[in-house]
């Protein structure tokens, strides 16, 4: 049976009442609260400028004063199979699982039983898409994922067999041995997302390496690969955060400092400030889009009379993305792969990617999925809680699902798609 169709109105508020009152009750009214905008403003763009990077950096170190030492408590060192260096390996073995015939088999036997018993897409589980054999196997990935490598591509599913709502179907079922909890994914509510580039300016360009802000791991099936480029990029956090710790330790205070200016592109309230940086339980989690914080020059301008960034945040924004660059692992993407990532210890990206003619017949589609595993999941501070919960356990919100993705809309600047909506 195909997922349910469960409309939601368009929500304008940033928080629902619901959410703002739980934080409010805990950590009382400020965190809902926001100074005027102050006039700063550094020039960074959306796309990272490395030779704006560079001046940036010699004017901030000319200037001198920047901290010598790492934040007081915090490591001045990572360790642990997190910490990796794509020049640490030569292929993608390390982060590739290849289906066998038998799990391909019993792929299909779990979407015929959970079809059987009539239920709705959403609430596929465990329990209603057995996979005795390859269950096993889901649980060591789920530990890679979140102690391990901190990424995994199943490889080998043959999409081209499913109906799109089939398609859907497996999808949950496989990712719900990683893990169970899917979040809302933008402000229409929608809990499976069609990533689908319409826009020149968007594919043709590399995909800054970012996180997806709200979820412990995400997931993609890739249903169409792309003519040409688009491969996935990955880079540890932890890596990032080592190298900042040994030649740039003041950055680490400047990602850590709770100023960072977030746009909710016209919602109330029209920005909130949260650190980009944080340490917790012995680990250090990176999280940041850098749209929220940049904007789109072409899609998605940033909203006016909220507050820039600071030099010092966009010489640490920059920063982040060329260590990223520099230690990245590049994964090929085939058509059926699943692709599972932690969104705590890695940032990701893509590269640029082309169509012939811009064919719909050979546009590059993914589904995405936010996930969270509550016994998994690492500890997270208060800030970065507050934006989960608004995703996991939001019942003023109601989830709606689309197998087939849904037909664009006019851009309100003249024809062409709507840029997609975030969540965050």
């Amino acid at each position: 049976m195909a997922p349910s169709m469960v409309l939601s109105p368009l929500i304008e508020p940033y928080y629902s009442k619901s959410i703002e009152r739980k934080y409010q009750l805990r950590f009382g009214t400020g965190r809902f609260r926001h100074e005027a905008p102050q006039p700063r403003g550094a020039k960074i763009e959306y796309l990272p400028n490395w030779n704006e990077f560079i001046a940036r950096r010699a004017r901030r170190l000319l200037a001198g004063g920047v901290e010598a030492e790492v934040p007081e408590g915090w490591p001045a060192r990572l360790s642990g199979r997190m910490a990796w260096k794509g020049q640490d390996f030569d292929g993608e073995d390390e982060f590739a699982y290849r289906l066998s015939e038998q799990e391909k088999v019993e792929i299909d036997e779990a979407l015929k039983h959970f079809k059987d018993q009539e239920l709705d897409g959403d609430e596929v589980s465990q329990k209603n898409f057995p996979l005795p054999t390859f269950a096993p196997h889901l649980a060591r990935i789920c530990e890679e994922i979140y102690t391990g490598r901190g990424a995994m591509t199943i490889r080998g599913l043959d999409v081209n067999k499913y109906t799109p709502a089939d398609l859907v179907v497996v999808f949950l079922g496989i990712s719900s041995y990683i893990a169970e909890k899917r979040g809302l994914q933008d402000r229409d509510c929608n809990m499976i997302k069609h990533i689908i580039d319409t826009e020149k300016e968007e594919s043709q360009v590399e995909l800054p390496l970012h996180t997806d802000v709200t979820c412990d791991v995400l997931a993609t099936l890739t249903q169409k690969c792309s003519t040409r480029g688009g491969e996935g990029t990955i880079a540890s956090s932890w890596t990032i955060y080592n190298e900042l710790a040994a030649t740039r330790p003041d950055l680490i205070h400047v990602l850590a400092k709770p100023d960072w200016p977030h746009d909710t592109f016209g919602r109330n309230p029209p920005y909130y400030n949260r650190a980009l940086l944080y340490h917790a339980d012995g680990k250090v989690i990176l999280n940041f889009s850098r749209r929220l914080l940049t904007g789109h020059t072409t899609l998605e301008p940033r909203s006016p009379n909220i507050p820039n960034l600071t030099e010092a945040q966009a010489e640490a924004l920059d920063a982040v993305h060329f260590i990223a660059v520099e230690k990245q692992k590049k994964l090929p993407m085939e058509e059926g792969d699943i692709r599972f990532i932690n969104n705590m210890g890695l940032v990701h990206g893509r590269d640029a990617f082309f169509d012939h003619d811009g064919s719909e017949l050979s546009k590059r589609h993914l589904l995405r999925l936010w996930l969270h595993n509550e016994e998994k999941i690492w500890k997270l501070p208060p800030a970065l809680q507050l934006i989960w919960d608004r995703v996991f356990a939001d019942d003023e919100r109601v989830g709606r699902w689309e197998p087939e993705p849904p037909t664009p809309e006019p851009r309100p600047d003249g024809p062409g798609p709507r840029s997609p909506s975030p969540c965050d």
